[in-house]
């Protein structure tokens, strides 16, 4: 387990009742690397009628054709990627990144807008409530073996690689899609056991890719149809060659993407900084300062999936339990002081962070725009008000621990949140606790109040869901907050089958959420850097896995 201040995987799953059913949001969202919370599908559904009416779930999405970029085309060019590359004998064949490069999906979705893109399909219908009708592309081929002659992607096809999946317990398609039918060759149906506002992202996810029922030669991998066509590995090298059944707009503007495995994140960034990889998503700061070796080098900042907070305990009794609470956060207006204490402006700049909502900036479309945010009065810096307020309802110089993990990277922001709320009129106590006694009791609920760092945010949902009355898991919110009105508001937005439309009715829930004063309130969202080496187009940083999965056919090299 990683020593992140808080994995919400771990938080989640120390929560779970071995007499409930629940799966590990990591095979849940991807069967495999794809990671966030422990949650149930159960939980996921929690509020939809196995045969709900018509208006519930909304309309689908329209299925939008690729964007082809204006500029003109060069002469394809090589780029070389660089990942830690597991030596575990039951490793897949290909890693997360690799698989999203070879592989094709259904569709994908832009996570700064919500926007469904089709790979494979170019229509959606919804026929019945909870049915779903993909039209696929009729030329759509999965790539060539040998002298064998191209075969097409057929709704067959698709039936078989998702019930393969379902098989393999892919929760996705053993659990939310009850039936899977090829009604023809062109078009397939799911049948859902209820609206489900995460069924397009984790369509055009890994554990949905489209697989035939072959194999490369020399790779322990099913043969796809995406943008590039692996070939045996070369000892930590995997040499991916753009597919030659797409031509024109769709072809890749590259014509070879090398893959080097290495044993360290570490070794990575000495391989960019040496001119041996061209992309680099750096995992600590000494990382990025490596990585400014490379001359020409461009350095992209985005939001990583995480969030730092302040949570607070609002009641004194949660899942049948006692647990230590303050009354007096109870009163929004001592939220509220503590909201205004906290100089979240000064601690971005001081951590290169982002603004944050509930939903963190790293879903576009899902979180609240900073300028937002930074308008809202919540998030105002006004340490003299918070001290009013907090006099006003008398609880002038309120004293309550804050824990946190002993964790050095978490030091800074400990030290400067109790400053803080020091200004603002509260006697804080900052204690540390080992992480593992700290993640327990963050997981029950048994604090006064904790710093808390949330890691593998990687679905739009789970910032929502963590300030619901039942809390990530459907049980218990380990704050004691309660608010039918934003349970209802979140239930709505998680309903919807338009990822536009829940990113929609997500920020009216948010709002909602930030004019009640959470119990837990965002501080920010850290940073993640990428180095990108000179005369590199087409890559978006903030596209993330929508990037990798669906845009990497419009990279390209300049100057080679």
């Amino acid at each position: 387990m990683s020593h992140d201040p808080l994995d919400v995987r771990a938080e989640a799953a120390s929560m779970t009742r071995a007499s409930e059913i629940r799966t590990g949001r990591r095979r849940f969202i991807g069967g495999g690397a794809r990671v966030a919370a422990g949650l149930s599908v159960l939980a996921v559904l929690n509020g939809c009628s196995r045969k709900p009416p018509p208006a519930i779930g909304g309309a689908v999405p329209k299925v939008r054709a690729r964007t082809v970029p204006k500029d003109k085309r060069g002469t394809p060019g090589q780029l070389r990627l660089g990942i830690v590359r597991s030596g575990a004998p039951d490793a897949p064949a290909l890693t997360d990144v690799e698989s999203m490069l070879v592989h094709a999906r259904l569709v994908a979705v832009d996570p700064r807008n919500g926007h469904v893109f089709g790979d494979l399909a170019s229509e959606v219908e919804r026929p019945e409530p909870t049915t779903l009708r993909f039209t696929i592309d009729s030329g759509a081929r999965f790539h060539v073996q040998g002298s064998d002659q191209p075969r097409p992607v057929t709704a067959e096809a698709v039936k078989a690689s998702f019930e393969r999946r379902a098989a393999e317990g892919v929760p996705l398609f053993s659990q939310v899609v009850e039936k899977i039918e090829a009604q023809d060759n062109r078009h397939v149906v799911l049948r859902l056991r209820a609206p489900f506002a995460l069924l397009f992202e984790l369509l055009g996810g890994v554990s949905a890719n489209v697989t035939s029922d072959a194999t490369y030669a020399g790779l322990n991998e099913r043969v796809g149809a995406g943008p590039f066509v692996p070939s045996a590995r070369e000892g930590a090298l995997l040499r991916l060659s753009a597919n030659p059944l797409l031509k024109g707009d769709d072809a890749p503007r590259l014509s070879q993407i090398s893959v080097v495995g290495a044993a360290l994140e570490r070794d990575l960034d000495l391989a960019f900084a040496k001119g041996d990889i061209d992309i680099r998503r750096h995992t600590d700061e000494p990382g990025v300062l490596i990585g400014s070796g490379r001359e020409g080098r461009m350095l992209v900042r985005r939001p990583a999936a995480r969030m730092r907070g302040l949570g607070l305990s609002l009641v004194g009794k949660k899942d049948g339990r006692d647990v230590r609470f303050v009354a007096a956060f109870q009163d929004p207006r001592v939220r509220r002081a503590l909201s205004l204490s906290i100089d979240r402006n000064a601690l971005r700049q001081a951590d290169n962070a982002f603004t944050s909502g509930p939903v963190g900036p790293a879903h576009a479309a899902d979180a609240i725009a900073a300028k937002d945010l930074e308008a809202h009065a919540l998030y105002q810096y006004k340490p003299q008000e918070a001290a009013e307020l907090l006099r006003a309802a008398g609880h002038e110089g309120l004293a309550f621990a804050v824990v946190h993990p002993d964790i050095p990277a978490m030091l800074p922001l400990v030290k400067a949140v109790g400053e803080s709320l020091t200004l603002g009129g509260f006697a804080p106590r900052m204690q540390s606790m080992p992480f593992a006694a700290w993640q327990t009791t963050l997981a029950a609920g048994d604090f006064e109040a904790t710093l808390v760092e949330l890691t593998n945010l990687d679905t739009p949902d789970l910032g929502l869901r963590l300030h619901q009355s039942g809390g990530l898991d459907g049980r218990f919110s380990p704050w004691g907050y309660s608010n039918p009105v934003y349970d209802a508001a979140v239930l709505d937005a998680l309903r919807q089958f338009d990822p536009a439309e829940r990113a929609t009715k997500s920020r009216e829930a948010q709002r909602l959420l930030l004019d009640d004063v959470p119990a837990m309130l965002p501080i920010y969202a850290p940073g993640e850097s990428i180095s990108i080496a000179m005369g590199i187009t087409g890559y978006t940083a903030d596209a993330y896995d929508f990037n990798i999965g669906y845009l990497a056919r419009d990279w390209a090299i300049s100057g080679q």
